[in-house]
């Protein structure tokens, strides 16, 4: 089963000096890549793939400042040392003391939306 990387035209890296400090930064730190990495299997991440395979960037990487060794942001990026040992990159809520109940049931996570607040009077 094959899916398909949505991209957007341009060459990802100048050069292959951009590209080394880069994956050190984002790649080699990541879960996606990490059992290719160690030998442990054929298959590694479909985004260094198509980056390298031709003059297309994935939209995944998305762009920050030109020039800088941090030129993108992987937002499929998952750390190998994010304090589980990289097992299981999704969050998860933290658990219920041992023999408690909960005293109330845990809300759905939902993304939070920051607004600013509405500007209100001050009278004196």
């Amino acid at each position: 089963m094959s899916t398909e990387i949505l991209t957007r035209p341009g060459c990802a890296f100048s050069n292959s000096t951009e590209w080394e400090i880069w994956s050190a930064n984002w790649c080699d730190r990541c879960t996606k890549d990490a059992a290719f990495q160690a030998g442990t299997s054929d298959v590694g991440c479909d985004l260094i793939l198509t980056a390298m395979c031709g003059d297309e960037i994935p939209a995944a990487w998305m762009d920050t400042e030109p020039g800088c060794h941090d030129r993108y942001r992987c937002i499929e990026f998952r750390s190998t040392d994010d304090g589980n040992g990289g097992e299981d990159p999704e969050p998860k809520p933290r658990p219920e003391p041992p023999d408690m109940d909960g005293l109330f049931d845990r809300p759905e996570r939902h993304t939070r939306m920051y607004v600013q607040p509405d500007t209100q009077r001050v009278i004196a």
